[in-house]
């Protein structure tokens, strides 16, 4: 069973009512339902996975991320430059982050990260790479850089920070 049909469960709960009244409500009637039990419904919500795009030209890295992702309610758009980045970033306006690698073949990330602050100014981007890079380069800006290598619990943490990280999905046996 996965951790969604855990969260979204297809039968009510039911819960004992507080004993002590809380100090928002209304106390008149709280003698009539003092220890009854009441029914909670989950809240139906449609399941849909959140949008990162990775460009690196390492095709085994972008497996990588895509199954460090996954599982945590991302779909993984993956681009193996900028040049292929442009139309999946023109195609997908519901993108929440990208993870740029510098060093690549084409239009590398610096050039890529010149047009995208053209289109998107305000729209994180997770630089990673194995140079050690100046903060204050205004060609990166604004973009938190994380030098290779670095501990998966790191690049989650940014995630997270970004687009806020769940638990992961159980997967299916």
């Amino acid at each position: 069973m996965s951790l969604i049909s855990d969260l979204c469960p297809k039968q009510s709960r039911t819960v004992r009512h507080l004993q002590t009244p809380l100090p928002f409500s209304d106390h008149s009637n709280l003698n009539e339902t003092d220890g009854a039990q009441v029914s909670i419904q989950a809240r139906r919500t449609p399941f849909k996975l959140r949008k990162l795009l990775v460009i690196d030209d390492d095709t085994k890295l972008l497996a990588l991320y895509r199954d460090l992702l996954l599982p945590y309610g991302f779909q993984v758009l993956t681009a193996a430059d900028g040049e292929d980045a442009i139309p999946i970033v023109e195609q997908n306006p519901d993108i929440l982050l990208v993870i740029l690698d510098l060093a690549m073949p084409r239009m590398d990330g610096r050039e890529w990260l010149r047009w995208f602050r053209g289109c998107r100014k305000e729209s994180p981007v997770i630089i990673i790479s194995a140079y050690h890079l100046d903060a204050r380069d205004e060609d990166l800006k604004p973009a938190v850089v994380l030098e290779k290598p670095f501990q998966v619990a790191e690049l989650l943490d940014l995630v997270g920070l970004f687009c806020g990280l769940g638990t992961p999905m159980a997967s299916e046996a």
